[in-house]
């Protein structure tokens, strides 16, 4: 089966913006890690740990992490490793789960470290171009992107602090996903909740 996400680094795409907050000599999760691109992009003063729930994933995400392992985020059990984290990165996968708030509380609660951060991506549901297609009648999923057809919850910017809040997490700022109108909502901020495709959030204990 085809990997239909792949790294995307551009200056203002929700990669680039993880991993420009990702800092140095961290222990860190990836939650949702797909074959470990995050982390190749990183030196060794990262250490770096993933689950996933594609097994092929895994097997590529081993080769470059210091370990991965299969997961389903619907089932929460215990991890292998007796680590707390010092960070904790869920990039676009809180949206495809059952319950996310209660995996966002059980990773918080259970795996990252009093002083740790968590930084979360979501897909904004109020981009500009699903509004105007909910304008025509028009609401039909795609295979990635903001419909993607594996979606099950949506957020808009205050839904997505909500979801942060109730896990017990303080958001200590909030950055705007967008590879073509980055540039754009930088000079235009007010424009961010139109404009923006992904909902990045940085957040603290």
């Amino acid at each position: 089966m085809s990997n239909k996400y792949k790294l995307n680094l551009s200056k203002y795409s929700t990669h680039g913006i993880i991993i420009n907050n990702v800092g140095d000599n961290k222990i860190v999760l990836d939650v949702g890690c797909n074959d470990g691109y995050i982390g190749r992009v990183f030196d060794s003063s990262n250490v770096f740990y993933g689950l996933d729930n594609s097994k092929e994933s895994v097997k590529k995400a081993k080769h470059i992490y210091e370990d991965a392992i299969y997961y389903d985020l619907n089932n929460l059990v215990k991890l292998p490793w007796d680590i707390k984290f010092d960070l904790i990165i869920f990039s676009d996968v809180l949206g495809h789960v059952l319950y996310p708030n209660k995996v966002l509380r059980y990773f918080v609660k259970n795996y990252l470290k009093r002083n740790g951060l968590a930084i979360i991506s979501l897909p904004n549901i109020a981009n500009w171009q699903i509004r105007i297609k909910l304008l025509f009648g028009k609401f039909e999923y795609t295979d990635a992107g903001i419909l993607d057809k594996t979606h099950l919850h949506f957020y808009t910017f205050k839904t997505a602090d909500n979801l942060v809040k109730e896990a017990g997490l303080k958001t200590i700022k909030v950055y705007v996903g967008s590879s073509f109108l980055g540039y754009v909502i930088k000079y235009l901020p007010f424009l961010k909740e139109l404009l923006a495709t992904g909902i990045i959030l940085i957040n603290d204990r």
